[in-house]
């Protein structure tokens, strides 16, 4: 391999989490918590326990190994200073029962309706909108409307900043529309919202908490919600 062409260990870490290998589980490597020595310890620890696994057939510890570093790189380090800090804290308790609410789900999973694409009826493919991660991370929400009885065939998933192959099997992991449904007919919530959102959040984080996240929460009291599920991705 010449010069040029050798990939650090940070650069190949980096990829996993915005960038040409972006990956959902793996992503944890390309953060702000771990070392370069860290993650090299993971990659050990997992090639260990795939080879154990291949002699015992029971992959258990493989799944164990990769949860168990999931939680250790996004628990912040103790004395670690926040990424984000607000000058307000925008929670408003409920004033009924959640039994008695009328309940919607935003979620930032990129999830949207065939043929009502909120970037457009040229919107980008996944494969085109993963290397134009920075261009989102820059750019304005836009925030997808999802009437709550879409067929499950017509849903369909993008976003730059992790891997939609979970998302792509059972919708529900980024947006558990059908997981409400039931809570619903359960009566723990009182009433589901005609419409769910979705929107890509790798975005403006600025432009979506000063400009957008406003407007939709007009959008819902006008709608009469009483309260939202937010589902990070």
């Amino acid at each position: 391999m010449s010069e040029e062409n050798k990939e650090t260990l940070e650069a190949f870490r980096q990829s996993l989490n915005y960038g040409s290998r972006t990956d959902l589980l793996f992503k944890v490597l390309g953060g702000r918590n771990l070392s370069d020595a860290e993650a090299a310890e993971f990659f050990r620890g997992l090639l260990e326990k795939v080879g154990d696994a291949f002699d015992t057939g029971d992959y258990e510890e493989v799944y164990r190994h990769c949860f168990e570093w999931q939680v250790y790189g996004y628990t912040p380090k103790e004395g670690a200073q926040p990424q984000f800090r607000y000058d307000t804290a925008p929670w408003t308790p409920l004033t009924k029962p959640l039994s008695q609410s009328k309940l919607a789900l935003i979620s930032t999973g990129g999830v949207y309706v065939e043929g009502d694409d909120p970037l457009g009826p040229n919107g980008p493919t996944q494969e085109e909108a993963i290397p134009r991660i920075n261009e989102f991370l820059r750019g304005d929400p836009a925030l997808a409307s999802i009437p709550r009885d879409t067929p499950p065939h017509l849903l369909r998933v993008r976003h730059p900043g992790y891997d939609i192959r979970g998302a792509l099997r059972d919708h529900n992991v980024v947006f558990p529309i059908d997981r409400l449904k039931e809570l619903e007919t359960e009566g723990v919530i009182g009433h589901l919202a005609d419409d769910a959102y979705s929107f890509i959040g790798a975005t403006s984080q600025l432009r979506l908490l000063k400009e957008y996240a406003p407007q939709w929460a007009e959008r819902l009291k006008e709608k009469e919600v009483d309260a939202v599920l937010l589902v990070g991705a």
